[in-house]
Parts: C-alpha cells; sequence; structure tokens
C-alpha cells in the first residue's frame, strides 16, 4: 500500500453510506498514522462523551471492515490500536488530509440537502438508540448490523413557527422524545416526508412478577396473558430483542435472560429444562461445544 493507493482509494474506490471512512483516515493522517480505538471513537462522537460508547461499536462493525479489506488500516486487538498501513511522505500528507475534508464537506452537504434538516444532536440521537435497545422500530434490525438513527415521526416540515407538532392532539416540540422514533439507514431513508406512522414497540412480553411490581408502585398495567402460539410469537420476539441487549452491552447479566426466554420457548415445544440439558449434553459429547474458538473457514 503506497500515498498514491490511498489517493485512489480516497478518490474512486471509496463508497461511503456515512461519513466514518474520511474522518478516520485523516485522523491517522493528522495524528502520525497511528492512534488507539478510543480516540477514532471521540473522533467520530465529535467529542460527545455520551455516544462514545455508540461510535466505537460503529468503528468497528462498518469503517474498520472497509478500511481494513482495503488495507488501508489495520488494528491490533491487544493494544487496541489502529495503524495507517500507507507510509506517507510529509509533502503528500497535507493534500491528502484536504481530499478528506472534501469528501467530509461533500457528504455532509448531501446528507443535508438530502434530508432537508430533519437530523437530531448526537446526544438526542444515542438517547433514542439506547431507548429502542439498539434495533430499528420498523424493521427490528439490530444496531450491530445497521446503523441507526433518530427520525421525527411527524416530519419537522410540519412543525409550526414555534417548533411543534400535533401529538395524540396535544402540541409537542418536534425534536422531544414523544416525536421521534430510532429507525436504521435504509427504513429511514425509505420513509416518506409525510410519513408519519409511530413504529415503536411499547407493547411487549415481560416477565411474570412485572406487572405486580408496577401495582406496587402505584400504577395499573394493562395486561393480558398470551398462550399457544400468540405466546410462542411473543417468546421468539422476546428472544431478538434480549440478544440484541446483549451484543449491545455484551454484558454477561444479559445471557442469563436469553436463557430464560429459550427456556419458555422449550416449555412450549414440550421440552423441560431436563430435557434440553440431555440434548446440549449429547452433542457436546457427539461434537464438542464452542469454548475452544475453532472458526470454519472451508476446505483446502
Amino acid at each position: 500500500m503506497t500515498t498514491k493507493d490511498l489517493h485512489i482509494f480516497l478518490t474512486g474506490t471509496m463508497s461511503m453510506s456515512e461519513v466514518y471512512q474520511p474522518v478516520i483516515i485523516k485522523h491517522l493522517l493528522e495524528v502520525g498514522g497511528t492512534c488507539r480505538k478510543n480516540e477514532l471513537a471521540a473522533r467520530l462522537a465529535d467529542n460527545d462523551a455520551s455516544v462514545q460508547e455508540y461510535y466505537q461499536r460503529i468503528l468497528m462493525r462498518w469503517p474498520k471492515k472497509v478500511l481494513s479489506k482495503h488495507k488501508i488500516i489495520s488494528y491490533d486487538r491487544r493494544s487496541k490500536t489502529f495503524q495507517l498501513l500507507p507510509s506517507i511522505d510529509e509533502g503528500d500528507r497535507e493534500e491528502l488530509i484536504r481530499i478528506c475534508d472534501a469528501k467530509i464537506s461533500e457528504w455532509l452537504q448531501t446528507k443535508s440537502a438530502t434530508r432537508g434538516g430533519r437530523g437530531v444532536a448526537s446526544s438526542k440521537n444515542y438517547e433514542v438508540i439506547a431507548a429502542a435497545k439498539g434495533r430499528c422500530q420498523l424493521c427490528g434490525i439490530s444496531s450491530e448490523v445497521s446503523p441507526m438513527d433518530a427520525d421525527h415521526i411527524v416530519p419537522k416540515s410540519r412543525a409550526n413557527k414555534n417548533g411543534k407538532v400535533v401529538i395524540d392532539g396535544r402540541l409537542v416540540d418536534v425534536d422531544s422524545m414523544e416525536n421521534l422514533q430510532c429507525l436504521c439507514f435504509r427504513c429511514n431513508r425509505s420513509k416518506r416526508d409525510g410519513d408519519d406512522t409511530d413504529w415503536r414497540r411499547t407493547k411487549k412480553l415481560v416477565r411474570d412478577q412485572i406487572p405486580n411490581q408496577i401495582r406496587s408502585e402505584g400504577r395499573d398495567p394493562i395486561v393480558r396473558k398470551l398462550t399457544g402460539s400468540e405466546l410462542k410469537k411473543g417468546l421468539l420476539d422476546k428472544l431478538e430483542e434480549e440478544v440484541a441487549e446483549y451484543l449491545r452491552s455484551e454484558d454477561a447479566d444479559e445471557l442469563a435472560d436469553i436463557q430464560e426466554v429459550v427456556l419458555a420457548l422449550g416449555k412450549i415445544e414440550g421440552r423441560s429444562q431436563y430435557d434440553m440439558e440431555k440434548v446440549r449434553v449429547a452433542k457436546v459429547r457427539d461434537s464438542g461445544g464452542f469454548a475452544e474458538g475453532w472458526f470454519y473457514e472451508g476446505d483446502r
């Protein structure tokens, strides 16, 4: 990889669905080619501490894979450090930074024109995504798979001169949480400006004691008992939710929630916890588990 190769990548090869790649390359150029993951995440988050965790996931999911594939960067897991692979001469550095600046400016202008200024502050964007547990509230895809946006349910174009929109017969601020939902990159860009559908999923399966806990707080929950195929569907939705929560947080306690949902699904299929454990043990005996980390890449 040479300076010329990086120049070709920036000016021709690079395909951008977000602004991340030129931001990363520019910063690595500015600091001499090497910096830690948290520094690049802070750059992407524009020094907003509340969204650094979110952008660290983005950093490792999309731009890292693309830039590594094109041999623009490498990543050392032990030191959690990124390295710009091309050896850059000082005479070329300023020109490459200028190209990155131009690409960032071009993207921001295109994004602004396309979305008509519909965006929200990065801290609010993070709040909306966190409230949705990192899942698109239309298609259900995880933020581990696709970038997420805070979408205005009632578009900004329909706000009055005071920045208010009507929701349930009330005037609320257009950027309030009541008017924001989490949509993935694809769903948000497929949504028409006049569409005010609220895709938030506020109804969901909860643990057995949650209704009583809500009542103990003096609230009156609206609940009903699911059975049969409806219960199975609720459990499958819950399984997706809990897996997404673990992928988002990597908190081992979330694995217990996944296990609880799996046991409930097994019960619906006529399998007790003991039955499922026998099947697990038999599979480990015949083929082993996953603890050793063997990754199959095909045959020679």
